[in-house]
């Protein structure tokens, strides 16, 4: 008992010594089994702030830390149970059974975000109070509340049901004091932003075996490599000039650096190769026939959103379920075409993550069954893009066999004679599908 009180007296003794403003320093505080109120006056006192307690703050607390005064009043307020709220320079403290004569009902009305996703910023926020408690262990906190049991559970479990969402108004709703209406407002705020749009411009595209993997092994180049291979060149007198590597740059957007998706072939006089886009040589392609360009769509998507571009349509699929009594056939629809999802997300440089996924489905009927085979091709990839810049998906590769008969009529169907007056031809041809995915930040 005798050293508890020349511990208080002690501290007390130094406050009276030092008055000091808004100390934001750590302090070393150490008491044990002192009031829990004096030893909150005594932290205010070292923090320089104004405080104002409940009359029936009670029990005892043990503390044995070094921390920002401000920091200590936050985790013996959690030791205790105590509800701690800041007005301005003054900090309040009330016990439970008194805190919720301070709480009445806010909103927040969502403008960009959806009011779900509010709410669970809303929930953390309340919850920091309970996750703090938890640092009092490490900090070597104990203490008593005024009913013998710290609150900490209650609390976590109360803050969790105080947020309600209204999808019908768009409006977050919760219960709490006017300084959590506050802190929730500027909470809400930071993550109520307008979300950046990304417009994604698809072409899909057929080539024949040959011409894929043409363009295929010419595109690959994300900047001009060095070329050894150029040619010898000679002085005036006869005699070759040092032959030195080197790489090419070009300027792109008006700065020095790597042109994304250029491609060479060939080369010049002084052994460097031409060099254009691959679009450029897409649209050859298409000129002399070896591409057939099936889909240009456009879709514009909030970053974190699925956009979905489906292309095709639906096949029927009979089906025929046989009982014992009775066969009962039924039809269902399956899609089939090109199916292409994509999940784009910007960061803060402006560089676009995209999570997409690919699919090329095409029925095929099959005469012996009479039911449709599909063939399915699919393709899932995650990329970092620049504002801009082209992505390629390849790889699609599907084969189709044909069988086409020509004849005279009459002639052709006499039995065994008729195969000479008849021909048959078979017929199978690769081709691949390539998608183009070009991403802009709106």
């Amino acid at each position: 008992m005798g050293g508890k009180k020349f511990c208080l007296f002690g501290l007390l003794l130094l406050l009276w010594l030092n008055p000091i403003n808004a100390l934001a320093s750590p302090v070393h505080l150490q008491v044990q089994n002192a009031p829990t109120g004096t030893v909150l006056m005594s932290v205010a006192r070292l923090g320089g702030f104004n405080i104002l307690l409940a009359d029936n703050i009670g029990g005892t607390v043990t503390v044995n830390v070094e921390e920002e005064p401000a920091n200590i009043l936050e985790l013996i307020a959690a030791s205790q149970g105590l509800l701690l709220e800041k007005y301005g320079n003054i900090y309040v403290l009330t016990p439970p059974d008194k805190s919720n004569a301070l709480r009445r009902v806010h909103s927040y009305q969502a403008k960009y975000a959806r009011p779900a996703d509010l709410a669970k910023v809303a929930k953390l926020s309340l919850g920091e109070a309970g996750k703090k408690s938890q640092m009092t262990k490490d900090n070597n906190i104990a203490g008593n509340s005024a009913k013998g049991q710290p609150a900490e559970k209650a609390s976590v479990a109360e803050n969790s049901s105080r947020v309600l969402v209204d999808e019908s108004a768009g409006k977050v709703v919760f219960y709490g004091t006017d300084a959590e209406a506050q802190r929730l407002q500027e909470a809400l705020q930071q993550v109520d932003i307008p979300a950046k749009q990304v417009s994604i411009e698809a072409k899909v595209v057929a080539l024949s075996k040959n011409a894929a993997k043409n363009l295929g092994v010419e595109w690959e180049w994300s900047k001009l490599p060095k070329y050894p291979e150029a040619r010898k060149t000679y002085r005036h007198e006869g005699r070759e000039n040092e032959r030195v590597e080197y790489e090419m740059r070009r300027y792109y957007n008006g700065k020095n650096e790597d042109i994304p998706g250029i491609i060479q072939f060939g080369h010049g006089p002084e052994g460097q190769p031409f060099e254009f886009y691959f679009s450029a040589k897409l649209n050859a392609m298409v000129t002399d026939g070896k591409a057939k360009i099936l889909a240009r769509p456009n879709i514009t998507t909030i970053q974190g959103h699925e956009a979905v571009i489906n292309i095709g349509g639906e096949v029927p699929v009979p089906t025929q379920t046989v009982t014992e009594t009775s066969t009962t056939n039924t039809v269902t629809y399956r899609q089939a075409g090109i199916i292409l999802r994509c999940i784009p997300r910007v960061n803060a440089e402006g560089q676009i993550t995209a999570e997409v996924h690919t699919e090329v489905s095409t029925p095929e009927f099959v005469t012996d069954m009479k039911a449709y085979r599909f063939q399915r091709r699919s393709a899932d990839t995650m990329v970092r893009l620049q504002d801009g810049e082209t992505m390629v998906i390849g790889g699609l590769i599907g084969s189709e066999e044909s069988r086409s008969m020509s004849k005279i009529p009459f002639l052709g169907d006499i039995p065994i004679l008729g195969n000479f007056f008849k021909s048959v031809r078979h017929s199978h041809t690769e081709s691949e599908v390539m998608i183009f995915l070009k991403a802009h930040v709106l």
